[in-house]
């Protein structure tokens, strides 16, 4: 069963999420989304552009579940099959929940900026995004569990909450992705993580 604290957390994320489906719906986040455009346009260079391209192919989904097996086979040989299953289960869980947004939302790629890269399919919300806070936030959440020495565990966390933050600002950088679908993609993995953990992972352990 759901605790307090997390029954509201997902009611809240819900709420925010509808809110900014039926804005996005209504084109009422242009404004902000070409406000972050420019601001990223004024920082643009073609160093951080290539540097952007390969953190970006790492929140991809081939390299996501690739990182995500081989971390599960370092669980199974340290006993640790559980946990391995569990990190495998919930990128699979939030790999889907944005495919379903995605083609219920079918909003299109950005048009009136040049991608930097080549993208298809739908864009709300990012999948990459929605992928890596999942998948990030779970690890955090095992660094908690199982960490002891709390400088290490802090350092670790830090360190992992920075790749989701790189991804999603990737996206939008490389004009594949809106600023709302990004904050989208942060509500749903975030969503993901808390009824991944609050069900499947406690039915796994």
């Amino acid at each position: 069963m759901l605790e307090k604290k997390q029954k509201i957390l997902l009611i809240v994320l819900c709420v925010l999420f509808i809110i900014l489906a039926i804005f996005v719906n209504y084109g009422l986040t242009k404004q902000i989304d070409n406000i972050v455009y420019s601001l990223i346009q004024n920082i643009q260079t073609n160093q951080i552009t290539e540097i952007l391209k390969i953190i970006t192919n790492i929140g991809g989904i081939p390299s996501l579940f690739f990182i995500a097996l081989f971390l599960s086979i370092i669980l199974f040989i340290c006993q640790k099959r559980k946990q391995g299953i569990a990190i495998l289960l919930n990128l699979l869980m939030s790999s889907s929940m944005y495919i379903i947004l995605k083609n219920i939302f079918q909003r299109p790629r950005p048009e009136a900026v040049e991608q930097l890269i080549s993208e298809t399919g739908h864009s709300f919300p990012s999948g990459h995004t929605t992928n890596n806070v999942a998948f990030y936030g779970f690890a955090i959440y095992l660094i908690y569990e199982n960490v002891k020495n709390k400088k290490v565990r802090n350092l670790l966390i830090i360190l992992l909450s920075i790749m989701p933050i790189l991804i999603g600002f990737s996206r939008i950088y490389l004009r594949v992705h809106y600023f709302s679908d990004v904050l989208a993609g942060i509500i749903v993995g975030i969503i993901s993580i808390t009824i991944f953990v609050s069900f499947i992972y406690k039915k796994i352990k």
